[in-house]
């Protein structure tokens, strides 16, 4: 009994994280990605590519970049404290990503739930520990930020080095041939893809699904997570955009369409009080 239960959990388990955790409709070979099919990880990429396409875009992404990072070190050192607990600690949610001071500590007891705290502080530790600079010298005497790491190790042995400095060019142009190369080297090893695409449409749920057309619940095949023939497009023998549809949809839009064999089906399933 205890070995049937092992089986059993272990069958769950790779039932769980068999199919492509993105798509759900292909077993992965691994060629790729093991949790992904070859396809979804081979889109992903394109998208990436994509947005590190062109040089000039990449260089003027960086420059805006540098320049929020900046502003809000600025407005991070600024930052007197809380005045109800007097806390310098900041939500790094909203200063990045809507350069608002908002007390973490008061945040977290409010709502019950906030992202990691920063304050300047803790920056300036970060920067002295793998930049090597004083973050107040710079944010005071300069009133500007070195690239990354290795501009500023440059900047240590040659302090002439921010007149022709070209790190964040140089950084733009790796990150575009990084991303073009890597594109390149996934279309090879697609040539070798072996995942294997589900016969019928699967879903993320044991019990339910949605029809695409009007969102009514439809229920599934709950042992193999899959869509029943009868709310499956394809079972009909019909080309569309839709996959999943309940009866009734699938009766508005395709019953003139079916060929007798079908148009009995559909009735048999309408009897039945299928949905």
């Amino acid at each position: 009994m205890t070995r049937n239960w092992k089986r059993f959990n272990k069958q769950k388990t790779l039932f769980k994280s068999y199919y492509c955790a993105g798509c759900k409709q292909r077993k992965s070979c691994g060629q790729l990605n093991p949790e992904y099919c070859c396809s979804c990880i081979y889109e992903r990429e394109q998208e990436k590519a994509q947005e590190y396409n062109s040089y000039e875009e990449v260089l003027t992404s960086k420059h805006i970049d540098r320049e929020r990072t900046l502003r809000q070190l600025q407005l991070l050192r600024s930052y007197s404290g809380c005045p109800q607990c007097g806390s310098k600690a900041v939500d790094a949610y909203s200063l990045y990503e809507k350069n608002r001071l908002v007390c973490q500590p008061c945040l977290m007891n409010r709502e019950s739930g906030s992202s990691s705290p920063i304050s300047f502080s803790e920056r300036s530790k970060w920067y002295k520990k793998w930049w090597g600079i004083n973050l107040i010298e710079w944010l005071e005497d300069y009133g500007c930020l070195l690239v990354n790491a290795e501009c500023a190790r440059e900047w240590l042995k040659d302090k002439g080095h921010l007149s022709n400095c070209q790190c964040l060019e140089l950084e733009a142009q790796k990150l575009t041939e990084m991303f073009s190369s890597s594109l390149k080297e996934y279309q090879e090893k697609l040539k070798y893809c072996q995942c294997v695409r589900s016969e019928k449409i699967r879903v993320g749920s044991d019990y339910y699904a949605w029809c695409e057309r009007c969102e009514k619940d439809i229920e599934v095949a709950s042992k193999k997570r899959v869509i029943k023939n009868r709310n499956d497009v394809r079972f009909w023998g019909i080309e569309s955009e839709w996959k999943i549809l309940c009866l009734r949809c699938i009766g508005r839009e395709f019953y003139r369409r079916m060929v007798d064999w079908q148009r009995k089906k559909f009735r048999e399933y309408i009897r039945r009080g299928y949905e």
